[in-house]
């Protein structure tokens, strides 16, 4: 249901396109032109004009208007989105500040394999051996295109044997870097010529030979002299050609290189004559960055044809610093300067393109993007991948979403744009700078407008076109702030981190906040040496590395993640070499975490060996008499990590499938985070088999044990009409054992301790009693983390086993797992239908509850629980400073609220309703065929007992019981069967009641929904199947829907006295009926025509 994310530390989850290709490119397809015919392509398929399609009143191309469709006079206006934003947040709030920009920058700056795209890395050249590769690769792609007449000479003619000599690879370059600043702006070209090249037929609006435009001031690395006049060169972006007389700097000094590569930068304000020391003078403006002299914060220095200058000091305000917090306000504002600035592929005739735009507007904040749009769709905090068949409902949702974490980027092939928001009547709208559009006409053909400048426009250009409209094309959005968040986790990419590199000696520790744990307890070559990181908070993009004895770094192949909250990595060593290893998580020079561990050479040498001063109590394993001394306390790291180990646990694909007992799950290691965390071989020796009120406290005991942390439960009462379950004082884990070693001891307690101590009430308890095992919780996602637990008020207890987060479309999930009477356990999503709530304390206490800290004081070897008094003082505090608050949000308000509040964590996005309805059917499948399963265990129990008839129990105890009854019995999954079957049935008319959780608007919009809806449900009720064995032996396929067409038999299908046929409901005299052989006896029917009320009303009594 949740397979483990595997996050590969080497592999970055950057994707670099090929920057040869790129660098053709200009990462645009006429940045709104044509479909490309590759993914980051060009754009070859534009066209000077588009198809008519015969209609004589369709031109060709025309040039757009200069109102362009469907946007208003306000909605071009600053002061209107400002507004809009300030809906969002703080205006002024910073999004990042500028150690997350230079983090930022440095994640995405490195190359890989590829040339790295970064002011800095102009310092010194890579090696020729890179740029030899990038070059030849470059040369072969445009030659090939010359050689097939793809590409012409601006008369339309494919050049000559000259000029395609030009593009012939040398056996090798004299590399010689040399850095230089532009004066004035310099195109540079793709190939080594200066002349233009077109697609054919030739468009000249689109010089395929125009890689990009080198600005004013910007460094320029000169690698080498190349022949006909050309240099080869490389800015912070890309990779080309220059005229050997362009207007260049002389050589930077050495001494002002680090100056020009990394030194803090600004701009003017306005445009302005900067005039030098010396004399020198240039005119510049805001577009012009320049870097600020080192030793007066309002000078700057500049480059001229006759060298470096210093500049004379500006007026106090005048020039802004570059390296400055990106906030909303200023983002727009440096955004809507741009408005109405030409179009120009590659920085054409002075014009900007898509790409250019975004590096010019985020420029001004000292974030380096790169030049290429491909590239800039990953360039972000972190990035959405939108799967093309995501509706544009669900686009739009994705888009409000990320707007609420930062600033957001649109891309599609060919083309990056600036997303706006939603308009007051909710119409979205972008800023961008792009060449054309196709519309269709009312006849028939399409019509290729001209834009070519920055606008602000809808994203229903090209709607009905070859092109297809803008939001159906979209397929990346870029966030550029704080991490996903809830909204976005399921679907967000991080940006990749940097590299971290463990310390050789010195500071190394980690927190309660981030803990890294190590298993096993006391490691040693010949065993697996595994660790597992927890955190409270969102790290963010994190790299893990490892120092082994040697000192070498190792960086692992695969690192595993889980959740949030809390957020988990874990990874293995198979064979550790002995001695010290040191492991870090972080983010370059930021550590989040550090631990160091001593790796024994055998297991003997490990038991002997004397424990690090650090953390050497939570090492520390030493037999006592007692079942275990703890040695550890419960705090958010411990919590954290019990998260963590459940999740793992039954972290497996999305499947129906089940376990015959907890031994099954803990024998298996790459899910079991403690397999032999004692090197006792002790999960081989364990047999654990609990019913669904053993399952937590089973859990709980064996996470404590391993870990030597507080455990204690209590005795309770069951409870009756109007007075809940009461318990008595705390069992320990201190009593004696009779002997043997610490599984003995473990074992033990478990079965004779344990198991006959706690039964379903013990979960139950009231919400304001203090001496409970557990207590209510507030309803967020920071409280419900794995391993809490959710009593319902029929006395079935399941655990948060994982949350699967909304997907770009799907429903996001909660996964609980529980035990059966049998010993099975298995998977079950929320839903009314399997997590059954009332928010009446008179006799119970229901819903999701955490488990009470036990707090051990070793001293005076004496055992306290915190009070409810106690943890509601943690109200409103961090989640990571300590246990979860006491909370009564549960109880104060109607079951329906409660289930709408779970579903609103669940889905804090908007729902799709297609994808809800499915997610409902597919849960009603799910308790069908699971409820086959406890059918076929009775039927095989009836094979060695063919005569023997289950004593009913009465009145409610046919709920709550012990013995065959509740083994066989199945009132309890019929009552929730008989809900899942009302809420799958009842699901159209939900969506008239609240159709604003759905993203619908009343009228039209919400009738089709609802009779797509009830379509929809009957298609796939006959869709789905299930099938069962009937007394003769026979298989029965029955469909979703006749089943819902038998809720009246279901609701008197429970006696596990009466064959299958009747317990699936066969109709009287059907021909499925014929082969039953088994009825309850006269007086267990008679009673259950009394409690059929309690199924027909979904409503059984607490007691």
């Amino acid at each position: 249901m949740l397979a483990p994310a595997i996050y590969n530390s080497r592999v970055s989850s950057f994707h670099r396109p090929s920057l040869i290709a790129a660098a053709l490119a200009l990462g645009s397809a006429a940045c709104g032109g044509g479909e490309t015919t590759r993914p980051d392509g060009p754009g070859e398929a534009t066209a000077a004009a588009a198809p008519s399609g015969g209609n004589p009143a369709c031109p060709a191309s025309a040039d757009a208007p200069a109102a362009l469709p469907r946007v208003n006079d306000d909605e071009r206006t600053l002061e209107y989105w400002l507004a809009r934003h300030a809906e969002l947040g703080d205006l002024d709030a910073p999004l990042l500040d500028a150690s997350e920009i230079e983090a930022q920058n440095a994640a995405v700056a490195s190359g890989g394999e590829d040339l790295p795209f970064a002011r800095r890395s102009l310092a010194a050249a890579p090696s020729r051996a890179l740029i030899e590769g990038e070059v030849r690769e470059r040369l072969a792609f445009m030659r090939e295109r010359l050689a097939s007449g793809s590409y012409v000479d601006p008369s339309g003619a494919r050049v000559d044997a000259t000029t395609l000599a030009r593009f012939d690879a040398p056996a090798s370059i004299d590399v010689q870097p040399d850095l230089r600043v532009a004066v004035e702006r310099i195109a540079l070209r793709c190939g080594p010529q200066v002349a233009p090249l077109y697609s054919s037929p030739p468009d000249v609006a689109f010089d395929r030979n125009a890689c990009s435009t080198i600005e004013r001031q910007d460094p320029v690395q000169v690698l080498s002299r190349w022949p006909g006049g050309m240099l080869l060169v490389r800015t912070r972006y890309a990779l080309g050609w220059i005229a050997q007389d362009a207007p260049l700097s002389p050589s930077v000094p050495s001494t002002d290189v680090a100056l020009w590569t990394e030194g803090a930068r600004a701009r003017a304000r306005g445009g302005m004559t900067l005039r030098g020391e010396n004399g020198d003078a240039i005119e510049i403006d805001p577009d012009v960055i320049l870097p600020i002299d080192p030793g007066d914060a309002l000078r700057v220095r500049f480059a001229t044809l006759a060298g470096m200058q210093r500049s004379v000091a500006f007026s106090q305000g005048s020039i802004d610093p570059v390296q400055r917090p990106l906030t909303r306000r200023a983002f727009l504002t440096e955004a809507f300067r741009h408005l109405g600035r030409p179009y120009g592929w590659g920085g054409r005739e002075n014009g900007v393109d898509c790409s250019e735009l975004v590096m010019d507007v985020l420029g001004t904040f000292g974030i380096e993007m790169p030049r290429h749009s491909a590239r800039q769709a990953e360039a972000g905090s972190f990035s959405i991948t939108i799967p093309p068949e995501t509706s544009e409902a669900d686009r739009l949702r994705l888009l409000d979403a990320a707007a609420r974490r930062g600033i957001v980027l649109l891309h599609f092939p060919g083309h990056t744009m600036i997303w706006l928001g939603r308009t007051t009547s909710g119409e979205p709208r972008i800023l961008h700078s792009f060449a054309e559009y196709l519309e269709p006409c009312s006849g028939g053909g399409e019509t290729l407008r001209r834009v070519h400048r920055v606008s602000i426009t809808d994203l229903e250009l090209g709607r009905g076109t070859s092109r297809r409209a803008f939001i159906e094309r979209l397929e990346r959005i870029v966030v550029l702030g704080p991490g996903p968040g809830p909204e976005l986790s399921g679907v967000a990419t991080l940006r990749p981190a940097r590299p971290v590199e463990p310390p050789t000696d010195g500071a190394c520790s980690d927190s309660v906040h981030t803990r890294i744990f190590q298993s096993p307890a006391m490691p040693h070559s010949g065993a697996p040496l595994r660790f597992v990181i927890t955190s409270g908070e969102d790290l963010g993009a994190v790299d893990f590395a490892l120092r082994d004895p040697s000192g070498r770094v190792v960086r692992p192949e695969n690192v595993h993640r889980l959740g949030g909250p809390p957020w988990t990595w874990w990874v293995e060593i198979p064979q550790p070499e002995a001695g010290r290893w040191t492991i870090a998580i972080g983010d370059g020079s930021r550590i989040a975490a550090c631990d160091r561990v001593t790796v024994a050479r055998n297991a003997r040498d490990a038991s002997q060996a004397v424990p690090l001063p650090v953390g050497a109590e939570r090492r520390a394993m030493r037999h006592d008499e007692a079942i275990w001394i703890p040695r550890w306390t419960w705090e958010a790291d411990t919590e954290n990590l019990y998260a963590a180990f459940v999740e793992q646990l039954f972290a497996y694909p999305d499947d129906d499938r089940t376990w015959r007992s907890l031994t099954e799950l803990l024998r298996d290691r790459e899910h079991n985070l403690l397999f032999d965390h004692l090197g006792l071989g002790e999960e081989a020796r364990i047999e654990l088999q609990p019913d669904c009120a053993d399952l937590p406290y089973f859990l709980r005991a064996y996470f404590a044990w391993k870990l030597r942390l507080p455990f204690a439960f209590r005795r309770c009462s069951r409870g009756r009409a109007g007075q809940p379950p009461s318990c008595g004082e705390p069992v320990t884990t201190l009593m004696p054992h009779p002997g043997g070693d610490d599984v003995d001891a473990f074992r033990f307690f478990v079965e004779r301790n344990l198991r006959p101590g706690v039964h379903s009430a013990s979960g139950r308890t009231a919400p304001l009693d203090d001496a409970t095992d557990l207590y209510p919780v507030p309803l967020t996602r920071e409280a419900l983390l794995p391993g809490t637990v959710f009593a319902d008020p029929y006395g079935h207890l399941l655990v948060i086993a994982a949350w699967r987060p909304q997907g770009a479309s799907g429903a996001g999930v909660l996964v609980g797992a529980d035990a059966q009477p049998d010993g099975v356990i298995g998977r079950r999503t929320f839903w009314r239908g399997t997590f059954l709530f009332t928010p009446e304390t008179n006799d119970v206490g229901a819903g999701f509850k955490a488990w009470r800290p036990v707090v051990y004081d070793r001293r005076a070897n004496t055992w306290a629980t915190l009070t409810n008094e106690e943890l509601r003082a943690r109200r409103g505090t961090a989640r990571d400073a300590g246990p979860t608050p006491w909370s009564d949000q549960q109880y104060t308000g109607s079951a329906d609220e409660f289930y709408g509040r779970m579903e609103a964590i669940i889905n804090p996005r908007a729902l799709d309703p297609d994808a809800m309805q499915l997610a409902l059917i597919d849960a009603l499948e799910e308790s069908v065929r699971r409820r086959v399963v406890s059918v076929e265990v009775l039927e095989e129990w009836r094979q060695t007992h063919p005569s023997t008839i289950i004593p009913m129990p009465e009145g409610t105890d046919i709920f709550l019981t012990e013995g065959p009854w509740e083994d066989f019995s199945t009132p309890s999954r019929d009552m929730r069967l008989l809900v899942a079957i009302d809420t799958v049935v009842g699901f159209p008319d939900a969506l008239r009641r609240d159709p604003s959780r759905w993203g619908l608007r009343e009228g039209a919009e919400l009738d089709a929904a609802v009779e797509s809806a009830r379509a929809r449900m009957r298609s796939e009720l006959e869709r789905r199947s299930f099938s069962y064995t009937r007394s003769d032996g026979a298989t029965q396929t029955l469909t979703l829907a006749e089943l819902v067409a038998r809720e009246d038999g279901i609701e008197v299908a429970w006696n596990p006295n009466d064959c299958a046929e009747l317990r699936w409901g066969a109709p009287e005299g059907s021909p499925e009926m014929a082969s039953c052989r088994r009825h309850a006896p006269a007086d267990q029917r008679a009673r259950m025509r009394v409690m059929r009320a309690w199924f027909a009303n979904r409503q059984r009594p607490t007691r």
